[in-house]
Order: C-alpha cells, then sequence, then structure tokens
C-alpha cells in the first residue's frame, strides 16, 4: 500500500446524517497512474478503511480534490500536457489549458469546466453551491456555480497582482475564503528544484481573505491577512482557519515542509 500511495492534494467529507463517520478523498499519484482514493473512518477510531480508488483517462493530471458526498467529487487537472518540457511550456506561458473533472453518483467522469490556467486548489461552500478554485497561472481564484448533471457554470472571479494563488479553504462559519500563495515564483520554482540538494531559496508568501460580495461577478473584497519572507514555512502552500478554545489561528501547510506553522494575530506558535 505505501509504495502506491502518493499523496497530493485531499478533502474531508463529514455528513451530517452520519456524524460519526468521516469520507477522506486523496489525489493519489499511483505508480500505476494516477486516481482518486476514497477511504472511510469511523470517529474514535485510529484507522481508514479503503473503500475505492477511481480512475479515468480524463484525470491525468490530479493536483486537489473537493468531496460533495461521500461518493462524488470535482478534481482539477492542473494541466493538459503530460511531457516534462510541455508541462514547463505551458506554465511560462500560462496557457489555460487546464479542467475540472466531476465525478457522479453514477460513477462516470465528466468534463466539469475548462480552459482555465493552472486549476490548483480546489473548495466548496459549506451548502455546496459555490466552488472555488484557485487559477495559479491567470493568476485568479474563480467562483463556480455547480448543475445538477456536474457542469460548473463560472459566476465571478478575482484577478491578482504580484501574487499567486495555490491553494484555497473556506471558512464554513462566516463564507470567508483564504488562499494562499507567493509573492515570487521564480524564487518558488528556484526552491522547489535545489530543496532536496539544499538551497538558500526562501520563496516569500502571503494569505489573502476573501470576502464575497453582494453579487458573484463583482468577485470579492480581498484582505491581506499574513505575509511572510520565507522563512517562516518555506514554499507556504496552504493555509486553514483553526478556532480553538474560543481563539482563531491559522494553520499554514507546505507540500515541501514536514511541520506546520501555527499563527495567530500578530504572533506565532
Amino acid at each position: 500500500m505505501d509504495e502506491n500511495f502518493r499523496v497530493h492534494g485531499f478533502d474531508i467529507y463529514w455528513d451530517s446524517l452520519d456524524p460519526t463517520e468521516l469520507t477522506f478523498m486523496f489525489v493519489n499519484h499511483q505508480r500505476t497512474g494516477d486516481g482518486i482514493s476514497i477511504f472511510r473512518h469511523k470517529i474514535g477510531t485510529k484507522y481508514l478503511q479503503h473503500v475505492k480508488t477511481v480512475k479515468s483517462p480524463l484525470l491525468y493530471a490530479p493536483n486537489d480534490v473537493v468531496a460533495m458526498s461521500r461518493s462524488t467529487f470535482y478534481a482539477t487537472n492542473d494541466m493538459r500536457s503530460t511531457s516534462r518540457i510541455m508541462r514547463q511550456i505551458e506554465i511560462f506561458f500560462g496557457m489555460a489549458w487546464g479542467h475540472i473533472v466531476y465525478y457522479g453518483h453514477e460513477g462516470m467522469f465528466t468534463t466539469a469546466a475548462a480552459g482555465i490556467s493552472y486549476p490548483n486548489g480546489i473548495a466548496r461552500s459549506a451548502d455546496g453551491n459555490t466552488i472555488y478554485v484557485a487559477a495559479s497561472s491567470e493568476p485568479s481564484v474563480n467562483m463556480f456555480r455547480p448543475a445538477s448533471d456536474g457542469t460548473l457554470a463560472l459566476v465571478g472571479k478575482t484577478v491578482f497582482k504580484d501574487f499567486v494563488p495555490d491553494n484555497v479553504s473556506v471558512d464554513t462559519a462566516t463564507g470567508q475564503v483564504l488562499v494562499s500563495g507567493f509573492l515570487n515564483t521564480f524564487e518558488m520554482f528556484r526552491y522547489n528544484h535545489e530543496v532536496l540538494s539544499g538551497t538558500s531559496a526562501r520563496p516569500a508568501a502571503a494569505v489573502r481573505r476573501l470576502r464575497p460580495l453582494a453579487y458573484p461577478r463583482m468577485g470579492f473584497a480581498v484582505e491581506n491577512v499574513l505575509s511572510h519572507d520565507g522563512t517562516l514555512l518555506p514554499a507556504t502552500t496552504m493555509a486553514t482557519l483553526q478556532t480553538k478554545r474560543g481563539v482563531q489561528r491559522i494553520l499554514l501547510g507546505s507540500v515541501m515542509a514536514d511541520h506546520i506553522a501555527i499563527c495567530r494575530a500578530g504572533s506565532r506558535i
């Protein structure tokens, strides 16, 4: 299992109809091909039970996944190209060749949305009526409305300047969206290429809070809630809110780090 379980993005789904169980969905870059691996977890136990791993020719470059139910999900394909050289060209020129796939109750994959510049992190609103996607190469966060057949209609977006979004998370209590991203793309590329052999690169990162405006087409009000020079957590790729004993904190994660950073207003924990 270990050799065939290589995780990228993931999501956790909780169903109020059975509050004792959680569903975990992982983007799994298996040696036998990419797929989405689904696990069941009984709260209070220490185990995950593998339900199934689903694959499709439509799922060829998965980056992140968001669960819509215990068995359905959306997943981002960040690029169309599969060769290393073409992927680099696609990133450099910001080609809008990525897309989002939907896996429905009938067990079939379909294309939900296309023409996106490096669709990266994906998340949903608490009611499931809005899907948020970070388009890293645009760079923007897109807001989609899902239809009953799984297709996604673009209803709004916010385009950033000097900020490249990576992942998104939603504060279910307020509906606000946290976006983690980078302030220096080339320093991030250098860090990724050199980190295993040792690097002095420290890509600066930031976290933006997006507050949906009255109408989706208006996009979001954007607020910077955290910035750092790369020393706090190199290559920060994820941020999410945690409320513990009445104190709200931001948890930061990195695809290249073996630890997380925990922050609250004006301090580091």
